[in-house]
């Protein structure tokens, strides 16, 4: 039970071993001498400090304040305050007024600020070293800790909590169990507030024929058809009727008159006979003239020309047989082996087949990446279905590059309309004016004029599920929707593994009224139990090579090197590709540098014992990231190399603009984003942003009407009294200090990777040691007194050399912070550390790669508030990332207080949030999807009216900056990146950078296929 309490402190020579419970109670400065029962010996306990935390907790100030935990190890209640806690100075805090239940913990900040409250001690913790001491009122040691130096971030803890000898942790617990070992703690659940019923699949008999099956199909060339007796009775042939016909989409199913007949004879096949029947080439001749062989084989009763059995096809592979697996009542496959007259088990699957840009069943195993290659989703492959009502129900499946839509099929294949073309103004009306009637047609149950079902079959990479989607503004019904469900289900190998998933909490609901009728997923499903996180999709070759995240800095590393790593690193330098053990976020440093370089990216639990990698550690591989997953095998040297020389930067180097005559400091109320060759692009970034205005955003609705989903006028909030030290002053000090010469004389060692690092190391050392310009230096001094006195500011990077078209260089180079009068945050210092960080052996490397201009880069260098206390932050992109074509949704991740948000500390997750803005002006589309929980609050960072106010601001900003940069709208997949706050009591936003995001290499569709654009 917490009350209200005051802490109370002495002053005390030596804390260490023995304290006089006489003193103690002696002092008035110490409460509670006698008003309880000595506790147990032992009762406390120090079960976990943190002396340098960067943002593995936050307090409720949300400061990255140090911590010690304290828990009771005893069987009975404890009182804290019948104890006192010591450090190494000797400072004596007694303990607030607290019970602590058997086992239970309390978390204490060693922030040397009480006056935040009564968790708050009045001392701070030495990252390099220190001791602390938990005695009771009578004097007894309870606990004693010495705790060692320590990185930022790394916890010593008791693993497990029973244990005497604390261990040094990567990981840390505040407020939970330790567990049993040193280790990541699984991120937050995702709860479901809708739960389905278990679905039992039936007997696969009451999907599959009953009487007789085609059972194998030879047609190109045309050779026999097979059928198999499947019941328990005898069959004679003269009832039945098998016919061939060809088959266009919207056409319905063919009856006992439609095609070419197939003489069956007046035999009789018994209980399990199989009986194949020739078929000539005249046949098929209609199938055969049609280049995607699309068509149907049909056995009819002759009696009244119901159906028994039929196959439907197109895409038929020379000389291949369609043949049901794994006997006569399986779903079909191509094979490559006939197997006419017998059992079906001598099949020789083909492992794929050309297709067609659709087709209407999965007959191999490549049929659904060959669908679904030209999507743009990362974590999740999807192939779209139609069904046809009208036609019977007949299944079509597209292909991603030709379909983005399910409209575009059915308007150019199925109704035959002329094909439109997005990127023409005036096509690009046309087509969103014939999408919109076709959606509100046919996902309007009321009207009663729905011809088609429309979904989507997805797999996801994260937890393997396999989900069959309805759109998520579909008003369909539940009963349609389990029918849909069964319909499609038929085209696939194997069923089971399938599943209905709602993708809003309208269709959850929905799919409650056939909860236990169908397979569904709970909503949060597909991110619960990751296993695997595909991140940047691309190819690499390397020696595949473990090396632990703290030896990443010091390893021989490079292109030639693929990295698996137990933690996501901050930073690495060039590598072939990573493989982290931990989990990313998407917006991580490391993921921006795959990105930016075209490199594989994934994380992958316990990588180091998966057994697709561990008998190929130290050998030479190929490694590729896909949208659903990777491939990992052993290369061959030859093809490794060509595949590196193709790598290497080839024609004329890119010079980075530059302009030399804006000299001195610069308020950026004179410059915008067309100064970025002199001030550098952060700064004229900022100096754009803080022109921005935002405004009234709306959108057109299911109706056609527009509806407002935001307003959010006025300037956008940015950081205030900023300004600039332009470029020309980083070149300037790099020929004053001879770093230019060792540049120019090291030109020959620059260019081999081997000997670089002496002289990129030489350059930074001449950098450092140099005195900054007089005159230069007082102007900063004068314009940081006047605008910010003696708090805090941050000194920021801004070079010429980043968010270019071709290079996008984020994350390259140092920011620090600075103050007057602070000989730990020296101003001269920090202006030097920023222009060192130029000459970075990474940064070099990067600009090596980008094929770079070395003698054109420089450095300015933005001056603005370093903001404290904050009550949270965050980084939105204008698109959704996981998935770019949808520029009519917003990326975000968030992060409480302070602590890091796109690199956070180990095992602390962030919370990540796509915003769909128009969705509150449509029914049915949920606003916000959650697809990570911060695992530092138990509540969401942001509310829903903070997220639509930030979409709002990053909407207005995203539509200035492509004015400005973009005017013609010739970038496809523009999108803005910002970073932003949450500040004060009132959580007032402030947004403190905006820049071009970088989707890298991407193979973005040529075609203007996005929605929202």
């Amino acid at each position: 039970m917490l009350l209200q309490r005051t802490w109370h402190t002495m002053a005390h020579e030596s804390a260490r071993l023995s304290v006089s419970v006489g003193l103690l109670c002696l002092s008035a400065s110490v409460v509670g001498c006698g008003h309880h029962q000595p506790p147990p010996l032992g009762a406390l306990r120090i079960n976990e400090v943190m002396s340098a935390n960067d943002g593995a907790n936050v307090d409720e100030f949300g400061e990255t304040d140090d911590w010690i935990e304290l828990r009771n190890a005893s069987d009975q209640v404890i009182a804290l305050d019948d104890f006192v806690i010591s450090d190494k100075q000797g400072a004596v805090v007694t303990l607030p007024d607290v019970e602590l239940r058997p086992g239970e913990r309390v978390v204490l900040w060693a922030d040397d600020d009480p006056s935040q409250g009564e968790l708050h001690l009045p001392f701070k913790l030495s990252a390099a070293g220190d001791e602390l001491f938990i005695r009771d009122f009578e004097g007894n040691l309870s606990d004693h800790l010495v705790i060692p130096p320590l990185d930022s971030n790394y916890s010593y803890a008791r693993i497990p909590e029973s244990e005497r000898d604390p261990v040094v942790c990567r990981y840390a617990t505040p407020g939970r169990d330790n567990g049993a070992r040193c280790g990541p703690q699984p991120p937050p659940d995702l709860i479901d507030n809708i739960l389905f019923d278990d679905f039992a699949w039936p007997d696969p008999a009451a999907h599959q024929p009953t009487l007789l099956s085609i059972s194998e199909l030879g047609l190109k060339p045309a050779s026999f058809i097979e059928l198999t007796n499947v019941s328990d009775v005898q069959v004679f042939l003269a009832e039945m009727m098998l016919r061939v016909a060809a088959h266009k989409p919207g056409d319905e199913w063919p009856v006992a008159t439609s095609g070419v007949e197939v003489a069956l004879g007046d035999g009789v096949l018994s209980a399990g006979d199989v009986l194949a029947f020739d078929v000539s080439a005249s046949t098929v001749a209609a199938l055969a003239a049609d280049p995607l062989f699309e068509g149907v084989v049909t056995l009819f009763r002759r009696s009244d020309g119901s159906v028994v059995d039929r196959v439907d096809f197109m895409s038929w592979p020379q000389d291949a047989l369609l043949s049901r697996q794994p006997d006569a009542r399986g779903h079909h496959a191509f094979c490559a082996v006939s197997t006419r007259g017998a059992p079906n088990t001598e099949c020789q699957a083909l492992a794929s087949r050309p297709l067609a840009d659709r087709d209407r069943h999965f007959y191999t195993p490549g049929d659904f990446g060959a669908l679904a290659a030209a999507g743009t989703a990362v974590g999740i492959s999807g192939v779209k279905f139609v069904v046809d009502r009208q036609a019977g129900k007949v299944v079509h499946l597209l292909g991603t590059e030709a379909f983005d839509l399910h409209y575009r099929f059915v308007s150019e294949v199925i109704d035959g309309q002329p094909h439109l073309d997005r990127c023409d103004a005036t096509q690009r009306v046309q087509f969103n004016q014939g999408w919109r009637a076709f959606h509100d047609a046919q996902t309007d149950e009321t009207t009663g004029t729905r011809r088609y079902f429309l979904g989507t079959f997805d797999r996801y990479a994260s937890g393997g599920q396999h989900a069959v989607h309805f759109a998520t503004g579909d008003r369909i019904q539940s009963a349609q929707m389990k029918e849909a469900f069964f319909q499609v289900i038929r085209h696939v190998p194997e069923p089971t593994p399938w599943a209905m998933h709602p993708q809003s909490q309208s269709q959850a609901v929905t799919m409650r009224e056939v909860s236990g009728e169908v397979p569904i997923l709970g909503m949060n499903a597909p991110f619960r139990g990751q296993t695997m996180q595909p991140l940047t999709a691309a190819l690499g070759f390397g020696v595949l090579r473990f090396i632990p995240a703290v030896e990443l800095e010091s390893a021989a590393l490079g292109p030639e090197v693929i990295v698996v790593t137990d933690d996501v690193p901050n930073d690495i330098a060039l590598v072939g590709g990573l493989i982290t053990e931990a989990f990313q976020t998407p917006l991580a440093h490391v993921n921006l540098l795959s990105r930016n370089r075209n490199t594989p990216n994934l994380a992958l639990k316990d990588a180091r014992t998966d057994a697709r990698l561990s008998s190929l550690f130290e050998k030479l591989v190929r490694f590729e990231v896909t949208s659903l997953g990777f491939e990992l095998r052993e290369a061959q040297a030859d093809e490794a190399q060509a595949f590196w020389e193709s790598r290497r930067p080839a024609g004329p180097r890119i010079a980075p603009r530059l302009d030399t005559t804006v000299r001195g400091v610069q308020t950026l109320s004179a410059h915008d984003v067309r100064s970025l060759p002199s001030i550098g692009a952060k700064a004229a970034q900022l100096a754009q942003l803080a022109r921005v205005t935002g405004r009234r955003i709306a959108f057109v609705n299911g109706s056609n009407q527009t509806v407002e989903s935001a307003t959010c006028t006025g300037l956008v909030p940015t950081p205030a009294n900023a300004f600039a030290i332009p470029l020309v002053h980083s070149i300037d000090h790099l020929e004053a200090s001879g770093a230019l010469a060792i540049f120019v004389d090291g030109a020959g060692a620059l260019r081999d990777p081997l000997q670089r690092s002496v002289v990129l190391d030489q350059m930074r050392a001449a950098i450092l040691a140099h005195p900054v310009d007089t005159t230069l230096l007082a102007q900063v001094h004068a314009q940081i007194s006047q605008h910010f006195g003696t708090e805090r500011v941050r000194l920021r990077s801004s070079s010429n050399t980043e968010d270019l078209p071709e290079f996008n260089g984020a994350g390259l180079y140092n920011s620090v912070s600075v103050a007057i009068g602070d000989p730990e945050r020296d101003i001269q210092d920090g202006i030097r550390a920023v222009w060192a960080s130029l000459w970075s052996r990474r940064a070099f490397d990067e600009r090596e790669m980008g094929n770079i201009d070395q003698s054109k880069v420089a450095m300015a260098i933005l001056v603005h508030q370093a903001f404290r206390s904050e009550r949270a932050n965050g980084v939105g992109i204008s698109r959704n990332i996981l998935d770019p074509g949808r520029a009519d949704e917003r990326y975000f991740n968030f992060q409480v207080g302070e602590a890091a948000v796109t690199n956070p500390a180990p095992g602390v997750t962030t919370e990540q949030v796509i915003h769909t803005p128009w969705a509150i002006a449509s029914t049915g589309v949920p606003e916000l999807t959650t697809l990570a929980r911060s695992s530092l609050t138990t509540t969401p960072v942001m509310s829903v009216a903070e997220v639509r106010h930030v979409s709002c601001v990053l909407t207005s900003i995203h539509e200035a900056f492509r004015t400005a940069l973009d005017p013609d709208n010739e970038t496809p997949w523009f999108a803005m990146d910002i970073e932003l706050k949450l500040l004060g009591d009132d959580r007032q936003l402030m947004v403190k950078q905006a820049r071009p995001y970088s989707f890298g290499n991407s193979d973005i569709p040529a075609d203007c296929r996005d929605f929202g654009n």
